[in-house]
């Protein structure tokens, strides 16, 4: 494929112009075998820096000329598409390819690892507009220079196309030579790999609880048949013992599942490039995950803390739910629904961690949904927690929508509470603030937002899409969407073009918390 162009990749780059060539035909070349879902491109901005400062130095280059250069691989990275079903765009909306490229971070050192082409990268922003590729993820530290924590707030309240990762949270885990792979994920560059194993339903795990293995739309049996609860009063201790058995059968067939899908897929569509410059002994990981945390935890703590009647149909299955008092809902930093939720994040943890895996890979967990969230909720019956038949569940490791009342910190420290040592695939939050509530000049907004993103990583917070917009906007954008060609939002684990979504998805975005205050 180089010797197509005229370009001899047997050799090293000596330019940087020929440096983003050699980088872009290999990732062209795994894009072109794979047509993954997600694809993401490593660590590469800061090491493409040494050959952007040789060339300024010996004045092959000038700095106008080597953002042009980043533009135009942002550009060509913007570019990549591939083929997919409908169903596809169901759960995973608005042609994600999660070219996901991560910005600065620290050396195990004490040395910053950003440098001035971390500034290019988020510089594109500007020069060609928002998009939602490549998935522009920022390693945070508060260790890292002022002037780019500030820049990269800034570059997020104009464009809301940036997330955050805990760069001192994961450290000690990967090293510092880790990229993110897909959304969240972190791993370390060519000695380890992931066998994504997306998500089980949480929410539907606790309604076969409640109905004995049977299904709450069809009636069908579908996991083991064991006596389902008849109490008309949801009794806390009960419903928590046939939950813990409805987990064990969940993750045994969540783990076989996944088994033999890597398997196969190992036999026929072996990854043969992206591999080829591995460690011989790659590290290797089986990553499961949750969708429903929030409707779980607000379920639960519903049931613990106030009444929860049951509501049957004619089958005799539990459809609905009516609630007696106030329950502490998750994202206001209490406590008493906080344990419930990061006991639920290691309850499944340890369930995955006792099955054999394929390859012996290292079971590991993500609270993450991609745009899933809706079809979720569009298959699972009414909740305990108030939530309707039908309705979305709230993204990734998010608060359910409007419940989270105390402002952005205590939404904050509730997910900040959820932890990183069972859900080693990521830990999703996508955080959405009208600019107001960060003050009313932009210096006070860019400052404010540093101070918000520190606190959150100090307190083990893992991950945070953050989006600074007005839902009017929004709401505009799906009346005029010939108006908003670029308009991109942060949703779990990537970005996306707000007019691309399908409506469902639009509407879940548009009731999702807009915080009005800090």
């Amino acid at each position: 494929m180089g010797a197509s162009y005229g370009c001899d990749l047997g050799r090293p780059a000596i330019t940087a112009q020929e440096a983003v060539q050699w980088l872009y035909f290999g990732y062209l070349a795994a894009v072109k075998e794979q047509n993954g879902a997600a694809m993401s491109l490593g660590r590469t901005s800061t090491f493409l820096d040494i050959y952007c400062e040789r060339d300024l130095a010996n004045g092959a280059a000038t700095e106008s000329e080597i953002q042009e250069l980043i533009d135009h691989f942002v550009m060509k990275l913007r570019m990549v598409r591939f083929l997919r079903t409908p169903e596809y765009n169901q759960l995973f909306s608005g042609d994600p390819t999660w070219v996901t490229e991560c910005i600065g971070g620290m050396g195990e050192d004490g040395r910053p690892l950003v440098t001035k082409n971390s500034f290019r990268m988020l510089q594109t922003l500007y020069n060609l507009g928002p998009a939602p590729e490549p998935n522009l993820t920022v390693l945070w530290s508060e260790r890292l220079p002022l002037s780019f924590r500030k820049f990269c707030a800034q570059v997020s309240i104009d464009t809301s196309s940036i997330q955050y990762e805990n760069d001192d949270l994961m450290r000690p885990y990967w090293g510092d030579d880790y990229g993110i792979a897909c959304c969240v994920s972190a791993m370390r560059i060519g000695k380890q790999m992931q066998f994504f194993g997306a998500r089980v339903n949480l929410a539907k795990a606790l309604l076969y609880a409640i109905n004995g293995g049977k299904d709450e739309k069809s009636g069908e049996q579908i996991a083991p048949q064991f006596a389902p609860i008849t109490s008309t009063i949801l009794d806390y201790d009960e419903v928590m013992a046939k939950y813990d058995q409805m987990l064990d059968w969940l993750a045994r067939v969540y783990v076989n599942a996944l088994n033999v899908i890597h398997y196969m897929h190992d036999k026929y569509c072996y990854e043969r490039l992206e591999m080829a410059l591995h460690d011989k002994e790659v590290f290797r990981t089986m990553a499961c995950g949750v969708a429903g945390l929030s409707v779980v935890a607000d379920s639960l703590a519903a049931i613990k803390y106030t009444t929860v009647a049951v509501q049957r149909d004619n089958r005799g299955l539990a459809v609905d739910y009516t609630i007696a008092g106030d329950y502490p809902a998750f994202g206001n930093n209490d406590p008493r629904v906080d344990s419930i939720a990061a006991d639920l994040v290691e309850r499944f943890m340890n369930k995955v961690r006792q099955h054999k895996t394929y390859r012996s890979a290292l079971p590991t967990q993500s609270i993450l949904t991609i745009t899933s969230n809706v079809v979720y909720g569009l298959k699972t019956g009414a909740t305990p927690d108030g939530r309707k038949a039908g309705e979305p569940f709230a993204p990734g490791a998010n608060p359910m929508h409007g419940r989270d009342i105390k402002g952005a910190v205590a939404a904050l420290e509730s997910v900040a509470h959820l932890p990183y040592d069972h859900a080693q695939d990521g830990i999703s939050y996508t955080f959405s603030i009208v600019p107001q509530a960060l003050g009313k000049g932009e210096r006070d907004r860019v400052t404010n937002l540093v101070s918000l993103l520190d606190g959150y990583f100090h307190d083990t917070g893992h991950h945070i899409n953050v989006n600074v917009l007005n839902r009017e906007t929004l709401l505009d954008a799906m009346a005029h969407p010939e108006n908003y060609p670029q308009l991109t939002i942060r949703v779990s684990g990537y970005a996306v073009n707000f007019v691309k979504l399908t409506r469902e998805q639009q509407l879940d975005v548009v009731n999702r918390t807009f915080h009005q205050h800090i």
